[in-house]
């Protein structure tokens, strides 16, 4: 037998085997973290709902700070990815249609997925020092792109001049607690009306 025959099992070599192992651990913390809470998730829990043993998790986490960061900052690039994409498809359009665009391009995935609201805008919260550093910094990057744009579009005679960071503070601060709330409330109002009023807030804080 070859190095290369022993090293695949069922048809997958170690390199495939372990990310497997790494999307099926990042599937149980999302639901685990996205229902219970951060504090009542172990590293246990996770890996029994993952089918994954504590061996293999501590391969590929130290803890499950660990695992709760990468998935985090999957959520979090995922968005700003999005944002700077809708940003770059709508350059040379007034800011008062980028603004609500890259906005809800952001939002997005949130208020798709009520596990990923829970996960990016409660339970990273104080969840630990690291944590909260890396969550400052995602908001730093939004505060900087919102500057950006903006000082760009003052430039260009398009809207007046503002404080752009307490602006783009005020709207992420506001678009996160609306989202999360809409997202648990049993009764939501339809997801037109709610993308129309978060566009509508954006504009009123960035383009108006």
């Amino acid at each position: 037998m070859t190095e290369a025959v022993a090293r695949r099992y069922s048809g997958q070599s170690a390199d495939e085997r372990s990310a497997a192992r790494s999307d099926r651990l990042l599937g149980a913390a999302r639901e685990l973290i996205g229902t219970q809470g951060f504090p009542a998730t172990s590293v246990e829990r996770i890996c029994a709902t993952a089918k994954v043993s504590t061996r293999n998790f501590y391969e590929l986490y130290d803890n499950k700070e660990s695992i709760f960061l990468d998935l985090y900052e999957r959520i979090l690039t995922h968005s700003r990815d999005r944002a700077v994409a809708s940003l770059t498809e709508t350059s040379g359009r007034h800011m008062r249609e980028r603004v609500p665009a890259a906005l809800l391009a952001y939002l997005g995935p949130m208020i798709e997925d009520p596990l990923a609201a829970r996960i990016a805008f409660v339970e990273i919260m104080g969840a630990s020092q690291r944590l909260e550093e890396r969550r400052l910094e995602f908001r730093e990057g939004l505060v900087q792109l919102v500057e950006t744009e903006g000082s760009a579009a003052v430039d260009r005679g398009e809207i007046a001049p503002r404080d752009f960071r307490f602006a783009a503070l005020a709207l992420t601060g506001a678009a996160n607690a609306i989202i999360y709330d809409w997202a648990r409330t049993p009764d939501q109002q339809d997801v037109e009306e709610l993308e129309d009023a978060l566009a509508a807030l954006a504009v009123t804080l960035l383009a108006d």
